[in-house]
Formats: C-alpha cells, sequence, structure tokens
C-alpha cells in the first residue's frame, strides 16, 4: 500500500509524550489517545482511514472492519518500535461482540486481529504505524 495522506490539524500534544489524535470525518471514527511514556522528540500523524489510499475495508475471513482512528507517530524520523498505550473511549462499547482490528505495514501480517489484552478502552502497542478498528 502506498503512503497514506495525513490529515493536518487533528494532533494535540500534550505534554510529556501524550498526544490527542482527533476523529477524522467518517462515521466510525474516534478520539485516541495515547501515552508513549515518557518525552521524545515524537511526530505524531493523524492518518486519512479511507481514499486511494486508505486502510482495507474486510479481514482475510471477509469480515467488515469499522476503522477507528489512523496515526502515525515516527521518532527521528523513522517509525517508533517500543511499548505505548492507546486509549478510544468507550472500546468495548464501539467493538460489541466483534474485535479489535489492526493495520500496520511494518508488522506481519500487515492486518490482524489484536491478541493482546484490553484494559477498558486501553491497549497496548509497540508500532508507529497503526490504524485500529474493529470488525464485523
Amino acid at each position: 500500500m502506498a503512503k497514506q495522506d495525513s490529515v493536518p490539524g487533528k494532533v494535540q500534544n500534550q505534554g510529556n509524550g501524550k498526544f490527542k489524535i482527533d476523529k477524522g470525518d467518517q462515521p466510525n471514527e474516534a478520539d485516541v489517545d495515547i501515552d508513549l511514556g515518557g518525552a521524545g522528540n515524537y511526530v505524531v500523524e493523524k492518518l486519512k482511514v479511507n481514499g486511494t489510499n486508505g486502510l482495507p475495508k474486510k479481514m482475510p475471513d471477509g469480515k467488515s472492519i469499522r476503522w477507528f482512528n489512523n496515526f502515525s507517530i515516527k521518532e527521528n524520523g523513522n517509525y517508533i518500535k517500543k511499548k505505548y498505550t492507546v486509549t478510544i473511549n468507550d472500546l468495548q462499547g464501539r467493538l460489541g461482540n466483534g474485535s479489535l482490528v489492526i493495520y500496520s505495514e511494518t508488522h506481519t501480517p500487515p492486518l490482524y486481529y489484536y491478541d493482546g489484552t484490553i484494559n477498558g478502552d486501553t491497549f497496548d502497542l509497540d508500532d508507529g504505524d497503526p490504524g485500529a478498528g474493529g470488525a464485523p
């Protein structure tokens, strides 16, 4: 997949490695809070979830995906590869009986069901180029 388009004006740096990424204009999108665990030379961008360079619409098993947000985190020009915390308000309600889905070109496979622990509205990632959504 080609480079995904950024959406300017949607990221708020709250200091000390904490960022708020505002939702885009798609119906299922949600605001996301990320905590990188301390200050750093981070560049955080909101990315589009649809369009020419958008995220996949279905899982390999055919289930439709509702994308909640898509963003990138770079440090010193490279996607980060360190653990950080993601919070999506009412994540459990958004998922319903579905599963959390992650898409990242830096992960193998790039599109997968999240297999970590979800604590209420919070989960951990270690990849700087994720899209997060729910299926079905």
